[in-house]
C-alpha cells in the first residue's frame, strides 16, 4: 500500500491519498476525531485535487459576511472629496430620489450623484489629472463606496423593499452606459508600448520621475471598479428583475473579460515580472467577486491558491515585501498597503471556508506587521534593508512623502488585532493615518469595510 499525505498544522487535519482512495483525517487534542474515506472518481484525481474538498468553500451570503446588521456593520464617517462636489459632507446612505429642497435633512441627492457616473470617462480624467505618483480616482471610487453604503444600509435596516428598486435603477443605468468599459485594456496598452507611443514603465520608464504618466493605472482602476461592482451586484442579486439581471449580467461579463480576469491572471502570475501585492489581494478578491455573481464556489480554491502563491513569492522571509516596501519617500505607505492586502487575503480565505492556508506564509505575513511597526517608529532602521530588485518606480522627492499608514486601509489596526498576535497599537496611534482615513468608510482595497467581515 502506498500513501501520499498533505498536512495542515494550522487546521489540524491530514489528507492522505492511499491506493484505491483518499482518507481525510481530522485531529482534536492530538487524537483522531474523524476519518473519512473519499472514493476516487472515474477520472484521474490526485491528492492536490482532493485537498480542495477539505476546503469547505461556501460563498458567504453577503460576499464578505454571513450577517449584515446595524450591530455587525455600521458604516460611519463622511464621504471624501467629490462625493457631493464638496469635501467631507456627512453621509446619506438612505438612497432617495428626493432633493434637499424637499427634504432639508439631506446633504445632497445621492441618487442624482450616483447617476452622474453614467457620463464619466475615466480615460480622459486619468490623462488630465494623474501621474505616476498620484492617481486621482475619487470620481468613481467614492460613488462605488456610496453605492456599497446604500446597499448595506438597506440590508442592515431592513429597508430593501423601499430602497432596492432605486439602487437597482442606478446599477442598471451604469451597466447600460457601459461605465469604465471604454477604458484602455492591458492588451491595447501593450500595443501602444510596442509602437513607442507610451512609456513601458511608470515613473518615466522606472527612472524615478513621478511626474511622468502611468497609463497602466487605467485598466488597473477598471478592474478594481469591475470587481467592486460585481460585489454590489451579488448583494443585490435578489432585487433585480429578470430583465435588469440580464443587463447587469452582460455588463459584468464585459468587465470580467476586458479588465478583471486579464488583470487578476497577469497580476497573480509567477514569473520574472512578479512583483508587489496591492488592491483586491492582488486580484484574488476580484476573481472571487465574479465567482460569487456566477455562483461558482467550486472555482474559488483555484484563485485563492494563486493568491497564496503570489503572496509567498513577493513576501521576503524577514517580512519586507518586494516592490511595496522599497518605494522611496512613500515606502512605509506602500508597505502598509501590502500588509493590508495580505491580511485581506488571509481573512477572505477564512470566511470563504479555505482551510489550507500555509502556516509558513502566515508567519511571514505576521513578520510584515513587525516591519510596518518598525517603519512607523524607526524609519532609518527600516531603510537599512535595501531593495534587492533594484527597481526605481518611486520618488525620492520629499515633497511627496507619505510616512503614514495608507489612508484607504481604514481598518488595518483591526485586521492586525483580529488575525495576528502582533502589536496593532502602532497603526492605531498613527495620527496622520487617523486624520486622513476619516474621509473614507469603505476600504477601497477590498470594496467593503473589513470590520463587517464575519
Amino acid at each position: 500500500m502506498r500513501a501520499i499525505c498533505v498536512f495542515s498544522l494550522s487546521a489540524f487535519w491530514v489528507l492522505c491519498h492511499i491506493t484505491g482512495g483518499t482518507a481525510a483525517i481530522t485531529f482534536k487534542d492530538g487524537i483522531i476525531s474523524s476519518a473519512t474515506i473519499i472514493e476516487p472518481s472515474s477520472g484521474s484525481e490526485n491528492a492536490a485535487e482532493n485537498l480542495e474538498r477539505v476546503n469547505d468553500i461556501a460563498i458567504p451570503k453577503y460576499f464578505f459576511a454571513n450577517e449584515l446588521t446595524k450591530e455587525t456593520c455600521s458604516l460611519k464617517g463622511v464621504h471624501g472629496y467629490a462625493s457631493w462636489g464638496k469635501a467631507h459632507w456627512e453621509m446619506d446612505l438612505a438612497i432617495t430620489h428626493e432633493s434637499r429642497a424637499k427634504n432639508p435633512e439631506l446633504q445632497g441627492n445621492n441618487y442624482d450623484h450616483l447617476m452622474e457616473l453614467t457620463e464619466y470617462d475615466w480615460n480622459k480624467d486619468h490623462e488630465a489629472r494623474s501621474n505616476s505618483i498620484y492617481v486621482n480616482h475619487e470620481e468613481h471610487t467614492n460613488r462605488l463606496a456610496l453605492l456599497h453604503g446604500a446597499i448595506v444600509y438597506a440590508i442592515a435596516n431592513s429597508t430593501m423593499d423601499e430602497h432596492g428598486p432605486i439602487i437597482a435603477e442606478v446599477m442598471v443605468a451604469w451597466a447600460e452606459a457601459g461605465v469604465m468599459a471604454n477604458t484602455l485594456t492591458s492588451k491595447e496598452i501593450s500595443k501602444l508600448k510596442d509602437q513607442g507611443k507610451v512609456d513601458r514603465l511608470c515613473y518615466g520608464n522606472s527612472k524615478g520621475d513621478g511626474t511622468k504618466p502611468c497609463i497602466s493605472h487605467r485598466p488597473h482602476e477598471a478592474q478594481i471598479f469591475g470587481a467592486t461592482y460585481m460585489q454590489q451586484a451579488y448583494l443585490m442579486k435578489d432585487q433585480f428583475t429578470k430583465e435588469q439581471s440580464e443587463v447587469v449580467g452582460r455588463y459584468i461579463e464585459t468587465l470580467w473579460k476586458k479588465y478583471v480576469e486579464p488583470w487578476a491572471t497577469k497580476s497573480l502570475a509567477i514569473n520574472k515580472h512578479t512583483r508587489g501585492f496591492i488592491q483586491m489581494a492582488d486580484g484574488t478578491i476580484s476573481a472571487l467577486a465574479y465567482l460569487a455573481w456566477k455562483n461558482q464556489p467550486e472555482e474559488a480554491a483555484k484563485w485563492i491558491n494563486k493568491g497564496i502563491k503570489k503572496a509567498d513569492k513577493v513576501l521576503y522571509a524577514d517580512g519586507y515585501i518586494h516592490n511595496n516596501s522599497f518605494r522611496g519617500v512613500r515606502d512605509v505607505w506602500y508597505h502598509s498597503q501590502g500588509v493590508n492586502n495580505l491580511l485581506g487575503l488571509y481573512a477572505i480565505s477564512e470566511i470563504w471556508g479555505y482551510k489550507a492556508f500555509p502556516t509558513a506564509l502566515k508567519r511571514k505575513i505576521d513578520k510584515s506587521v513587525n516591519i510596518l511597526n518598525l517603519g512607523l517608529t524607526d524609519i532609518k532602521t527600516y531603510r537599512k534593508r535595501k531593495d534587492p530588485s533594484g527597481m526605481k518606480n518611486h520618488t525620492k522627492d520629499k515633497a511627496h512623502s507619505a510616512y503614514h499608514v495608507h489612508q484607504m486601509a481604514i481598518s488595518l489596526d483591526w485586521l492586525i488585532e483580529k488575525y495576528t498576535d502582533r502589536d496593532h497599537t502602532r497603526v492605531a496611534n498613527d495620527l496622520m493615518w487617523k486624520s486622513k482615513k476619516s474621509a473614507y468608510f469603505v476600504d477601497r482595497n477590498f470594496g467593503f469595510e473589513p470590520k463587517c467581515m464575519n
